[in-house]
């Protein structure tokens, strides 16, 4: 399974970001503090439902925002796969794969494991 594209809403310290990924071979660089493990840990949360680093969703959301959103497509078997979360303040986190919400979270994970 190849990312091909990630975009982010008010994820961590990134208002919006578009991203689009090599097939080969990727690097983030940058100053420290612009973000380059969140970007990583953004991957990590779409592909495994959580973050590596805080087990609190709303804690990912942005300062002084009400949500987070999480989108990518990947490439598996040569089909494009759409997968989205979304987190709001007080509410349960929504997974989606190609527009439909998953009714359980393990559905996600045993993609990507």
């Amino acid at each position: 399974m190849h990312l091909k594209t990630l975009s982010l809403i008010n994820f961590k310290n990134y208002d919006e970001a578009e991203l689009s990924f090599s097939d080969t071979v990727n690097a983030f660089t940058g100053n420290n503090g612009a973000g380059k493990t969140n970007l990583l840990d953004a991957i990590h949360y779409l592909s495994l439902c959580k973050s590596y680093f805080n087990p609190i969703d709303s804690q990912q959301i942005k300062h002084d925002k009400d949500f987070f959103v999480i989108q990518g497509k990947f490439n598996k078997n040569d089909t494009e796969e759409l997968i989205a979360v979304g987190v709001k303040k007080n509410q349960k986190k929504q997974f989606k794969r190609n527009k439909k919400e998953y009714p359980r979270l393990a559905d996600q994970i045993k993609i990507f494991l």
